[in-house]
């Protein structure tokens, strides 16, 4: 598997009891997010550098520029793991290395959803279904919509 293959939106990494955010609370945790996320793309722009120097160091049979980028192939890895273990600590999952996507569990009227981000985004403002990709999620406001619409058909 290539490095380059984590930048796909990957799937949870478990089905155990989860903390939940509220958007006010998520937002709240973004001071922290947002450092790692910003550490977790960096570093993974630099393991993709670092394969490619592999790959040619190889190709060249340049032993030392070789041996020299497995290490740092193996730091950069340790760094990534450390974060990704301080985003399951606040109880998020990062989905996308390349881009910063990250999940933040949520509940809304006993319906599991995921808050959604994006590094770069100054807040929280986005959500989609449990196990949905990037791509379907919606403006929290329409979830509001969604839920008083569902809610008047109870009625």
């Amino acid at each position: 598997m290539s490095v380059a293959d984590w930048s796909m939106e990957v799937a949870p990494a478990r089905d155990v009891a989860r903390k939940t955010f509220t958007p006010d609370q998520a937002n709240e945790s973004l001071v922290l997010v947002k450092r790692i996320v910003g550490d977790v793309v960096a570093e993974y722009q630099v393991l993709l550098e670092l394969e490619e120097m592999i790959e040619s160091a190889e190709a060249s049979g340049h032993r030392g520029d070789l041996e020299d980028a497995r290490q740092q192939l193996v730091q950069a890895v340790d760094v990534l793991q450390t974060c990704l273990e301080e985003l399951d600590q606040i109880g998020v999952e990062l989905r996308d290395f390349a881009r910063g996507i990250v999940d933040f569990p949520a509940d809304v009227n006993g319906r599991p959803i995921s808050l959604c981000w994006l590094h770069g985004e100054p807040r929280v403002s986005h959500w989609h279904d449990v196990g949905a990709s990037f791509a379907c999620r919606q403006p929290l406001a329409l979830l509001n919509s969604e839920e008083a619409a569902m809610s008047d058909l109870l009625i």
